[in-house]
């Protein structure tokens, strides 16, 4: 903290990331991103976040532009910024209001129930998404009341081509529509820091997956990086900055039969 010495207000003085917005770095550079860079990112991510909800605190604007990255001396580092809207449980508001970005935000606060933690791996889920396909979620939909129904029916953003199964279902488990059965930010911090270190080579008690080498399967992916089609045409009424929205009637959120074939698979050991 500082003071400016001529108006006397205070000032932060913050870390600069030189890369900028993580959504940026997708769209400015998506092909020279390989799978243990995203999962680099991904276990910063959680490190984070994990620590704000060790805390008590929701970050209630988790999107791709509220997350920037710094490199130095070649390695990139990620980092969660914004937080203008966060608080603890302790604070939640009676005058419910819906605030963000559309494809971030759970179906649950679509529908009016409280913010809670589980919130914010839902969005986790999405960045998971945008960061296979180096897209934004829906940037070809209207952000608007058909979008939002849309979420709370099941409908999930997209994944890129070759993107792991094991990737998916760790996604698909964070966009779940029952908050209850999304994994908890430690749960998500011990599994990356698995997939990290097998990627990075390190000794982990789990090298594999289904009888498959961890590192093995995302180097596989790696392959296909190149053949993903990230140029789009956005519409003009996908908006990527936070907004205040306000739904009626919305139903209550399900899994679409793609989410849940996903997810039955995990629970039978597939």
């Amino acid at each position: 903290m500082t003071k400016d010495p001529e108006t006397n207000d205070f000032m932060m003085i913050l870390q600069f990331a030189n890369k900028g917005a993580l959504g940026n770095v997708l769209s400015k550079n998506f092909k020279n991103i390989l799978w243990k860079d995203k999962i680099k990112c991904l276990y910063d991510l959680i490190y984070n976040l994990q620590n704000a909800h060790k805390l008590g605190y929701f970050h209630k604007d988790f999107h791709s532009g509220n997350l920037l990255q710094n490199t130095k001396f070649g390695i990139t580092d990620s980092y969660i910024t914004d937080f203008g809207l966060s608080g603890p449980a302790s604070e939640q508001k009676s005058n419910y209001k819906i605030y963000g970005v559309l494809p971030y935000i759970a179906p649950e606060v679509l529908d009016e129930k409280p913010y809670t933690s589980s919130s914010d791996i839902y969005s986790f889920g999405v960045i998971m998404a945008e960061l296979s396909s180096g897209k934004p979620p829906f940037h070809n939909r209207k952000h608007d009341f058909n979008l939002a129904l849309e979420i709370c029916n099941g409908h999930r953003p997209e994944f890129g081509k070759g993107t792991p199964d094991i990737y998916k279902k760790l996604s698909y488990k964070c966009m779940n529509a029952n908050p209850g059965e999304r994994p908890t930010s430690n749960e998500l911090h011990d599994t990356l820091k698995l997939w990290y270190g097998a990627i990075r080579g390190y000794k982990v008690e789990k090298r594999e997956y289904g009888g498959k080498d961890i590192k093995a399967i995302f180097e596989e992916a790696d392959k296909e990086i190149a053949n993903i089609v990230t140029s789009y045409k956005a519409n003009p009424d996908a908006i990527y900055a936070s907004r205040a929205f306000s739904f009626s009637n919305l139903p209550k959120p399900v899994n679409s039969s793609v989410i849940t074939s996903y997810l039955d698979e995990e629970e039978n050991g597939g």
